[in-house]
Formats: C-alpha cells, structure tokens, sequence
C-alpha cells in the first residue's frame, strides 16, 4: 500500500504543479486525474471511468475569487485509488469524493494565504530588477500550492484505504443502495451547476434539440456530439464568410469617400 500511496500522491502533484506551472491548462481536472491514477495503479479502464464520472459532479463547479466550493483533484484522485484498491463500487466511491473535496477546499483556502506574505520580498525583487529571485519565488509558491496536495493523497490512501473497506464492507445493503442512488444524482446535479452558469435564451433550443434527439430518436451521444461539431463548423465558416464581406464593403466604400475626397 505504501507503494500505490507514494504514485497517486507524486502523480497529484505533478499533474497539479503542471497546470498551476503553465498557466491552468486543465490538467487538474477529474477527467485527466482519474485517467493518470488509474494508469499508475495498473487499472487504467476504471481510472478513465472514475475520472468521467467525477467530471460530471464537478462540472459546474467553478472558483471564483476566494471561494472554493470543492476540490475535485485530491477527491477524484482518493476516491478513484479507493475504487481500485479496496474493490468498491464506482458509485459508493463517488459518495467518498464530495467531503473529501470539500475537506481539502479548506486546506486551499489556507493555503491560498501563505503567498501573501511573501508580497513585500517580491515587491522588493522587483525594484532591484531581480529575475533570477522573482522566477524562484515563482517557483516556491507553486510548490506551495501543490505539495500539501499530494501530501494529503498520501495519508489518506496510506492509513484510510483499509479503514473505508472495512467501513463499506460492515455497511447494510440498503446504505450502499443509498450511495449508489445519491451518486447517480450527483452527475445530475454537476449538470444542472453547469446549466445555471451557460444557459441562456439564444441557447435554449440546442438544449431541447440534444434531448430530442437522445430520447425520442435514440441518437448515441457520440452521434449527437458529431451532428452538433458539424453545426459548429457550418456557422464558422458562414459567420467568417458574412464577415469578409463586411470588411470588403467596408473597403469598397473607403476607397469610393478617397477618390471623392
């Protein structure tokens, strides 16, 4: 166990370090986190399964400012190992994933305060012209970010994978029932977040369109994906063309005020 510990927890870290690194390319999201987890435990099908099904809980969360809701890396990363590791349920482990996430969000909230203090060194580096120190300060503070991460993963896959099992195994059907139940609705729940955020009166039609389709014609979701990338690039190119006529209107009459003038 010490060894499956020590890969999520390094893995956590990298991949979160990355994405803080090189300016929020997303590899911090459950999707990527529950594939790379997966593939260090030896179970890459159930680490893309777990990172897919996380993704849907997590997809209308969004920090803004302070604020942070959940963290879905460490609680993606911990269910998806508890998944593999002590043979749970995709659905019972995506219960464990919320508080878990929720529990590490404090700790980021901690953490986002330490960088704070290092303000007056930086300001200090920057009015003597010291690159070389602002570039490790950089660098400390992305290590700041992301090592309690992976530190956190660690403990709680190193001392909590036998508890959960033996906690999951002592429980009563109908409480896993439950959990299987309330897991489904949480990847409702990640969608309706989503909706909230995006959903608009332009947009509406798309949505009842998708659901058409999927319902009433039993179009799979890769076909409705397809059909809808299609529209994408038709009004690409239609809007790009209405636009080139446009400028070359706008040209035609700047060239007709010059002779004019």
């Amino acid at each position: 166990m010490l060894t499956e510990a020590l890969l999520v927890a390094l893995t956590v870290t990298v991949l979160y370090f990355i994405n803080f690194w090189f300016g929020y390319i997303f590899t911090d999201k459950p999707i990527i986190i529950g594939t790379f987890v997966g593939l260090v435990l030896g179970d890459l099908q159930t680490g893309i399964i777990c990172g897919g099904a996380y993704e849907l809980i997590f997809l209308g969360a969004v920090n803004i400012g302070g604020a942070v809701p959940s963290d879905p890396t460490t609680g993606t990363a911990v269910a998806t190992a508890f998944t593999i590791l002590s043979g749970m349920t995709t659905e019972t482990a995506m219960a464990l994933a919320i508080p878990v996430g929720l529990l590490i969000a404090q700790v980021q909230m901690l953490l986002n305060t330490v960088p704070s203090f290092l303000n007056p060194v930086v300001d200090r580096m920057i009015e003597s012209d010291n690159d070389k120190g602002i570039a490790w300060m950089t660098f400390l503070t992305a290590f700041i970010k992301t090592i309690p991460m992976g530190i956190f993963c660690f403990f709680a896959i190193y001392f909590g994978s036998g508890f959960i099992t033996d906690m999951v195994n002592s429980l009563p059907e109908f409480v896993t029932g439950g959990l299987s139940v309330a897991s489904g609705m949480l990847a409702a729940v990640g969608f309706g977040m989503l909706l909230r955020i995006i959903w608009s009166k332009a947009l509406a039609v798309y949505f009842f369109v998708g659901f058409v389709l999927a319902t009433y014609m039993n179009v799979p979701i890769i076909g409705i994906a397809i059909i809808g990338l299609i529209y994408c690039i038709i009004r690409y190119f239609d809007t790009f063309k209405k636009e080139s006529l446009i400028q070359a209107e706008g040209d035609e009459f700047s060239e007709k005020e010059m002779f004019n003038d």
